[in-house]
């Protein structure tokens, strides 16, 4: 999707071949929406100096409870920061909107942003530009004739496996967003059918492992999934109804805006419609599954490559890290 291709909305609905029945609200429910629109125009943001700031300096507190040292803490901090660089650098590139980077305790870290008439192989890029580079820099230092000392030999060796480890096609992991990206987000059925699958064997993992925090990922995961599936049908009613939708959710107005309107709040839970914030959040999510293109047979190929390639890579880096093992 180009950076041109948002839909022109007009008052009448923006049905082609003829006017559509105009999109009437109640008093309650068109003051709703002015305020939905309003938030999603003007969202409220925290700066993102003080964001990634503040989230640091709790995620170190947490940290450095939890690490036998503070060298442990800063080493995951560092590892993490590069891995998240890399996303932010590549929303940057791609000219994603308003990008941010934050950690969270006890999970990690994450950068988000929003990809407003970004094509489909971008956001795959960009998903790969996260562990990748780690994974290359490991291997490097693996592959050095040199024996590496104790200190460099535990970083590289952190490093390949938390960004191996964000390759599997868990939930929440860039793994599982690329796998969705390339073949699940085909069919609703099937996105809905992988993030329940996803979700499980995380939480099989986090049994095993003993991890609250994983678990608790897997289990939002699942639980988000009656959700997605009322956004996912309301996206395929939108569509279903020839509305000419913009890409950017800013651009939403007329019978079309609202109309977006009124889907957002059947997909929000009953208890939460009064809250602009949800239903503003929904309307965001629902217009992104409504206009979603995705990457075409030549593209998917190369990133599914791509992907592919970065396992053989990991398991490589971590063959020759463990042949410089020191003694």
């Amino acid at each position: 999707m180009g950076a041109g291709d948002v839909g022109q909305v007009g008052g009448a609905g923006g049905v082609p071949g003829g006017a559509a029945s105009p999109v009437v609200l109640g008093l309650h429910h068109e003051q709703q929406y002015q305020e939905a629109l309003a938030r999603i125009r003007n969202p409220k943001r925290i700066g993102q100096g003080l964001l990634l700031v503040g989230s640091l300096v709790v995620f170190m507190l947490v940290q450095q409870s939890r690490s036998d040292s503070l060298r442990s803490a800063v080493v995951l901090i560092g590892i993490l920061l590069f891995h998240e660089l890399g996303h932010y650098v590549g929303m940057r590139m791609f000219g994603y909107r308003d990008v941010r980077m934050f950690f969270i305790p006890f999970f990690g870290a994450a950068v988000s942003g929003k990809r407003v008439g970004v094509a489909a192989w971008k956001d795959g890029v960009v998903t790969l530009l996260g562990p990748v580079p780690g994974i290359l820099v490991a291997f490097i230092l693996g592959a050095q004739s040199q024996t590496l000392s104790p200190a460099t030999y535990a970083v590289a060796m952190s490093m390949v496996s938390i960004n191996a480890f964000n390759l599997l096609p868990l939930a929440g992991l860039d793994g599982a967003r690329l796998l969705q990206l390339l073949l699940f987000s085909r069919h609703r059925w099937l996105e809905l059918g992988f993030q329940g699958c996803a979700g499980v064997a995380a939480g099989v993992l986090a049994f095993n492992w003993h991890s609250i925090a994983l678990g608790i990922l897997a289990y939002f995961m699942v639980m988000l999934i009656p959700y997605r599936r009322r956004v996912l049908d309301g996206a395929r009613r939108l569509r279903d109804k020839g509305l000419e939708l913009p890409a950017d959710p800013t651009a939403l107005d007329g019978d079309v805006g609202r109309a977006v309107f009124q889907e957002a709040r059947e997909a929000v839970h009953p208890q939460h419609r009064d809250r602009t914030a949800n239903v503003a959040a929904a309307m965001e999510q629902l217009l992104d599954a409504a206009t979603a293109r995705h990457p075409s047979v030549g593209a998917s190929l190369a990133l599914g490559f791509a992907l592919l390639v970065s396992f053989v890579l990991a398991a490589a880096a971590l063959f020759l890290l463990v042949q410089q093992r020191p003694h």
